[in-house]
């Protein structure tokens, strides 16, 4: 059974252990090698991203393994946090045990240290002179004096005369002055990190959204007020719209946070480059503060935010805002011409009932510039390096079980090798390139001969009536082999409309004896042939450019028709068999807001440039001490001369030898 007096020195003990844990040079150095680190994985890997961005660069699992560890939000993970506090009280119980001992050191010139002391300093020296007691200690103040040194002087017992010089004391303020930077940066760094988000999370009142919902939808937890200290979020906002929100990436999914004033975005401009990026972007905003008469109006640009109070509006991004769309949706699998117009605008979701299915339109973006390299040939023709392909829309189809095909159109015709196409591209995730088919235009530069010529294609029934006016049953002919001849160019044209020329060789070698599927597979695709020519120059007719499929096809057309072929072959890997053609459009930009509150940022700038005071007084102000000792001796003085300097460098030595000589040469009797 321990006594009364053990048990309180044990108590005593324990804190003892945990101050000299926590004041250890070694927990110091981990806490900064564990900063550094973190500080590395911050600038290297993006942070605060969307979720779904990192699945598609890193892949479900390594994404679930990054954003456990929390390397997504490193300044926001706990152990971040976690490392910072720790470092706070380490520095602070170091600041707290050394701090007295070097303000001490400041002010202490040892002037009672003893002779044999003395002896053991870096540089010392004894000498021997014949002048005075007073002379001599007049003289070594004198001396140490003018080479910048504080003097004290120490009368001893045994009649000997100390005098002690310091010079370069703030040397020490210098340590006090980097240990305290330190706690006063991690007081700042903590102040806009985000420990009252953690608290609230691990308390259940935080859970950020994930969904795509409007914000009355979203989750009054997923919700943050004025208490939120500090926090980094973005927002976009369409000319002559306002907000008061804005949304902070958060786990996988977001907040949103509500902020004390309005946003209202008057106008935003853009200037490009002449190969199509952004030269410059700004933005008139007005912010209406709640309880103020007159708003604060100011023009923004990339480094030239708004400040108001702790809160900072930076000009980071732009995008569409709404851009109004009116879009013709064409049905590749109708034989009649019959688009459906539909009057949207961009973030809008349109649900589709076709009768394939139904499935809804997501227009994502919209770009109204698209600039493309020019060949050798075309710089040296124009005078320019890069040529505008037009606006484009980028939009998903997503079908009732949620698998969405992603679209890329272009509104205006290119031109390619001398031929005008309308281009629009394809892909099934976001990870693969697009696709792309380049729609023949005709003589107008439209795409009506094209929609007119599949929805001929559509209607086999029609091309069989077509093909047998222009081949027409001859005397000799089988009626019953005609009419099957006839049946199988219907058939032929089904099944090509279905899956393109492959399909009809695939189709052949499923169902016909291998030694007879080589020429089957020639008969087939020249029927097929046949009927689509039999159709073509039936729309050729009909538009007036021919009188008789027996005349000559003008050369535009013979190419028009192989490009179309090639076009019609790829619709069934098109996705949805539904064309979005964009009528007109009326562009509407909105600024891309990057909104920070950060009442650490003073704090961190104070804490700064306290360090960088604090290591300029210890690397560059050297702490140097000098003894004179004078002591009587016989008929003459002895004289013992030291000095240390606290960095042990070659100029102290000099510095040394200098003093040295000044009170040799001073010293000498006359």
């Amino acid at each position: 059974m321990s006594t009364p007096n053990s048990n309180g020195a044990q108590a005593r003990k324990k804190p003892g252990v945990l101050i000299n844990f926590l004041g250890s040079m070694n927990l110091a150095v981990t806490l900064l090698v564990m900063l550094s680190i973190a500080s590395v994985i911050g600038t290297v890997l993006q942070q605060n991203q969307a979720f779904q961005d990192y699945i598609i660069k890193f892949g479900p699992f390594w994404t679930e393994v990054f954003n456990t560890l929390g390397l997504f939000h490193v300044y926001g993970a706990a152990w971040f946090v976690l490392v910072l506090v720790f470092l706070l009280l380490s520095t602070s119980v170091c600041v707290s045990r050394n701090t007295p001992g070097y303000l001490k050191d400041m002010k202490q010139f040892s002037e009672k240290l003893s002779a044999s002391a003395l002896l053991h300093q870096p540089h010392q020296l004894r000498l021997q002179t014949q002048i005075t007691h007073q002379d001599q200690q007049q003289i070594a103040t004198v001396v140490l004096q003018k080479n910048g040194y504080k003097t004290k002087v120490h009368h001893r017992e045994d009649g000997s005369v100390t005098i002690a010089g310091l010079k370069g004391k703030w040397n020490r303020l210098g340590y006090i002055f980097t240990h305290v930077s330190i706690v006063i940066i991690c007081v700042g760094a903590l102040l806009d990190s985000n420990l009252l988000l953690k608290y609230r999370e691990m308390s259940g009142n935080l859970v950020p959204e994930t969904r795509t919902v409007s914000l009355d939808q979203v989750d009054e937890k997923s919700w943050i007020g004025a208490e939120n200290l500090s926090f980094r979020g973005t927002v976009n906002i369409s000319e002559g719209q306002t907000s008061d929100v804005l949304f902070l990436p958060y786990e996988n999914g977001y907040l949103v946070q509500k902020l004390p004033f309005t946003i209202v975005n008057k106008d935003f401009r853009i200037e490009y480059y002449d190969t199509g990026m952004p030269k410059n972007y700004a933005s008139d905003l007005e912010l209406i503060i709640p309880g103020e008469a007159e708003p604060i109006r100011k023009t923004i640009e990339v480094n030239k935010p708004l400040y108001y109070e702790n809160y900072a509006i930076y000009q980071s991004s732009f995008g569409d805002g709404g851009t109004q769309l009116k879009i013709k949706v064409h049905p590749l699998l109708s034989p009649e011409m019959n688009p459906l117009p539909l009057e949207t605008a961009i973030n809008k979701v349109e649900p589709l009932k076709t009768p394939v299915g139904r499935f809804r339109l997501e227009l994502n973006d919209f770009r109204n510039f698209n600039m493309v390299p020019m060949t050798e040939e075309e710089q040296a023709a124009t005078g320019r390096k890069f040529h505008n392909n037009g606006p484009t829309i980028t939009f998903k189809v997503r079908n009732e079980q949620g698998k969405a095909w992603e679209y890329e159109n272009f509104v205006m015709a290119n031109q390619q090798e001398g031929r005008w196409f309308f281009m629009t591209g394809v892909r099934n995730s976001a990870a693969e390139p697009f696709r792309y088919l380049f729609i023949p235009a005709d003589m107008q530069r439209k795409k009506t001969r094209f929609f007119n010529y599949l929805a001929l294609l559509n209607n086999p029934r029609e091309v069989r009536n077509i093909f047998a006016s222009q081949y027409p049953l001859t005397e000799g002919m089988d009626p019953r082999t005609y009419e099957l001849q006839l049946g199988l160019v219907e058939q032929l044209l089904t099944l090509f409309r279905q899956t393109g020329f492959s399909g009809i060789s695939d189709f052949v070698a499923t169902n016909v004896p291998k030694e007879e599927q080589e020429r089957v597979n020639e008969y087939y695709l020249s029927q097929v042939t046949f009927a689509l020519q039999s159709a073509y120059l039936h729309l050729l007719k009909q538009e007036g450019v021919i009188e008789s499929h027996q005349q000559e096809i003008p050369d535009f057309d013979k190419t028009w028709f192989e490009d179309a072929l090639t076009v019609i072959t790829s619709l069934s890997r098109y996705g949805p068999p539904m064309y979005f053609e964009i009528e007109s459009f009326r562009e509407v930009q909105a600024t891309g807001l990057q909104i920070t509150k950060s009442p650490g940022k003073d704090v961190v700038y104070f804490g700064s440039a306290l360090l960088t005071i604090g290591v300029f007084l210890m690397f560059y102000v050297r702490q140097r001490r000098f003894w004179i000792n004078i002591k009587p001796d016989a008929d003459q003085l002895a004289l013992t001369l030291a000095a240390k300097d606290n960095k042990n460098l070659p100029e102290a030595k000099t510095e040394f030898d200098k003093i040295v000589d000044q009170i040799q040469k001073i010293s000498k009797p006359a």
